[in-house]
């Protein structure tokens, strides 16, 4: 079976998957957008196991332009259809993608019989209902329309649907996705970045003063960077709040910095992949963000990251979220509610003052990931889904 797995994020853990499926005899394609700066760099660089297919548009996608952002999808996804057909694989993974460019992926599935699998990561639809609606309420509703009419086109004409999370299913009824197509594999951290001698992160970085209160990734929409601008002010010189991000919740933190002249805020770009282990590692406590509208159509991956590197964490995302699951069913940290600032800096104080209940947090986060996060099993469940979409293409094909 010939095998392209589109990630647009290029995250690490689809990455896994594809090295799996290629140790299983399977020849994989995995393609990605390579002109983004909000995903860490090089996660796909000198690999030889599949074929790395890298696309990489005229220049970096602009993510706050909301009409230029829209062109550069559109050019990303004629991409990306040329990439696909020039790898001529027998069935299609798509993840994260913009809708605009998951339409002409699939749309060109369609036309070469080529089975499509939709790996639903976030309800875009949603999302952008949600996230316009403080800016603009006539643009939220005629972009939420037509953005939740495209993905439920697009997720009805799938060959199969994986979501992240059951809390999907619920969208997916209403979409009028039938059942038997739907399928839910939640993701995954990768365990084997963390393994091994971790080399001195804080030092390099000029960090080993204090303690390290770590939030890396993304500050956009969903997320709030005033609840770190908040910890930073109430802890002082007890920790340092490192954030590990660029864009524009991180410009903003970086003026706030300065404004309130905190010394004890720290913001740095994106780090190479390879430092990443040792970037963790030198946290006593890694902190995650979503904001109370987010819980619905999005689940932050960096919690899974976060197991995996046995550290405690602090989340403040709404209660009704996979993450809050997680974190609270593997006793890896504390959850407070996304508007509630003040009880996140008491649970801050509190695992600062406790370092044998981070010792416990840490331990229970790796244990968690241990047990959860076996690739082989989870590459199984991927297996049986391509080959039954396989068969059932190569089916229709035979009675047509």
């Amino acid at each position: 079976m010939r095998i392209l797995i589109h990630d647009f994020g290029a995250y690490a853990f689809p990455v896994t998957l594809s090295q799996t499926l290629r140790d299983r005899g399977y020849d994989v394609g995995h393609a990605y957008c390579d002109s983004l700066i909000t995903t860490p760099y090089s996660v796909c660089k000198n690999l030889s196991d599949f074929t790395p297919l890298p696309i990489q548009i005229s220049r970096p996608l602009n993510k706050y332009n909301l009409v230029r952002r829209w062109i550069q999808e559109q050019e990303y996804g004629h991409l990306a259809a040329r990439v696909i057909l020039e790898f001529n694989p027998d069935i299609v993974i798509s993840a994260n993608a913009p809708l605009s460019a998951q339409r002409r992926i699939l749309e060109l599935c369609k036309r070469n019989g080529i089975p499509f699998v939709f790996w639903l990561q976030d309800l875009i639809g949603l999302a952008t209902l949600r996230v316009l609606r403080s800016k603009n309420h006539f643009l939220s509703l005629i972009a939420g329309r037509y953005f939740q009419s495209l993905e439920g086109r697009l997720l009805r004409k799938s060959d199969a649907v994986i979501s992240i999370t059951d809390d999907f299913s619920p969208a997916l009824r209403r979409f009028g996705v039938r059942p038997d197509r739907c399928y839910v594999i939640e993701n995954w951290g990768t365990l084997n970045r963390f393994e091994g001698d971790l080399s001195t992160w804080a030092q390099k970085n000029e960090l080993n003063k204090r303690p390290i209160l770590l939030y890396a990734g993304t500050l956009s929409m969903k997320h709030n960077p005033a609840i770190l601008l908040r910890l930073a002010q109430q802890l002082g010189s007890r920790a340092q709040i490192v954030v590990v991000s660029q864009g524009a919740g991180a410009d903003w933190l970086m003026k706030m910095m300065t404004e309130h002249n905190l010394d004890n805020l720290t913001i740095l770009p994106y780090q190479e992949v390879h430092q990443l282990p040792a970037m963790y590692a030198s946290a006593q406590l890694l902190l995650v963000l979503l904001t109370e509208d987010a819980g619905q159509f999005s689940v932050p991956s960096k919690v899974l990251t976060c197991l995996c590197a046995g550290r405690p964490i602090l989340a403040s995302i709404p209660r009704e979220n996979l993450a809050t699951r997680i974190i609270e069913k593997s006793g890896a940290g504390f959850v407070t509610d996304p508007s509630d600032h003040l009880e996140f800096v008491q649970k801050a104080e509190l695992l600062l003052n406790e370092p044998e209940l981070c010792q416990t947090m840490g331990k229970s986060a790796r244990k968690w990931a241990d047990e959860k996060f076996d690739i082989g099993k989870i590459t199984d469940q991927f297996e049986h889904i391509l080959k039954r979409c396989l068969s059932e293409s190569i089916l229709l094909k035979s009675r047509s």
